[in-house]
């Protein structure tokens, strides 16, 4: 089958190519040509705009940092809307605000085309490997229609709701996997300046109650001082003021998901946004004077 694929970059790149193993030809569009040149093949076709790949397919996915990109991307000049046949189906892998993608789903009804959004969670490894978890929002028929593709790039897909019901959950996963990196982080420099070996402090936890992926993170990157991004702070930081916008239209208060909110403001501050998100242990590191390292 031939699909579409907007964002192709350290994400987009991997689940696109996962479509490709499968036997699927994309057709492509990036801002970046050096993501474009990642993924150059025999079986993909690069395209000039949004709307010239919309008018080659009836299924695009779009992988991509903001809400605002994604609102351009679908609904701006020489976008999507502008170039996709009634009946075709857009699937967002972002992670996005429920409000804002209820919002798009209802103005590409008008043209009779349907919107899903599929956020995922499992990194670049994840999508390296297609082992992601994929949470859709969206109609029944068109989550059938696109599941064999997603199937593709995930090892765990699911229909969670309504359209908006993916990034619900995505939202959720989030600040719990920020909080749990923020708490594991604070429990290594307890372990540190108290006098134990860090990495040997993690390999307890990770056969005891306090495992998690996030104190797995920490190991991988935060022990080894390596702050080179596999997910941003400032993306981090985008995907909690979206958890926290939902708590305040639910009224749901989430004072966790604040404290961590805070800590990634403080690590923006500092200049260090485009830091892995494992980065926000620098601010430990220099209030204390002390480094985790094993």
């Amino acid at each position: 089958m031939k699909v579409g694929f907007i964002g192709v970059g350290m994400m987009g790149g991997p689940m696109c190519r996962n479509l490709i193993k499968n036997g699927h030809q994309a057709v492509v569009y990036d801002i970046s040509a050096d993501a474009l040149a990642r993924i150059a093949g025999p079986s993909t076709e690069q395209a000039a705009s949004p709307q010239a790949v919309a008018e080659q397919v009836e299924v695009v996915f779009t992988s991509l940092p903001m809400p605002a990109d994604v609102a351009a991307v679908i609904l701006g000049a020489n976008g999507l809307a502008a170039g996709a046949r009634p009946g075709s189906i857009i699937v967002d892998l972002s992670t996005n605000a429920p409000a804002e993608v209820q919002r798009l789903s209802a103005e590409l009804a008008k043209q009779d085309l349907a919107l899903l959004d599929a956020p995922v969670s499992g990194g670049v490894d994840g999508a390296e490997a297609a082992t992601l978890a994929i949470m859709c929002g969206g109609k029944q028929r068109d989550y059938d229609r696109v599941k064999p593709l997603l199937d593709c790039m995930g090892k765990n897909v699911f229909l969670v709701g309504g359209i908006g019901s993916g990034n619900i959950a995505k939202l959720c996963n989030n600040m719990i996997a920020f909080c749990n990196l923020a708490v594991a982080i604070e429990a290594l420099m307890l372990a540190t300046r108290a006098g134990l070996d860090p990495r040997v402090v993690t390999d307890v936890i990770k056969a005891a109650s306090g495992d998690s992926a996030s104190l797995k993170r920490v190991e991988r990157k935060g022990l080894k001082g390596d702050w080179q991004q596999e997910f941003s702070v400032d993306l981090s930081h985008k995907d909690l003021t979206l958890a926290l916008e939902l708590g305040r239209q639910t009224d749901t208060p989430l004072p966790f998901g604040a404290y961590t909110y805070t800590l990634l403001q403080q690590a923006r501050a500092k200049g260090w946004g485009t830091d892995d998100l494992g980065g926000i242990q620098r601010l430990w590191e220099a209030a204390l004077g002390t480094k985790v390292r094993g």
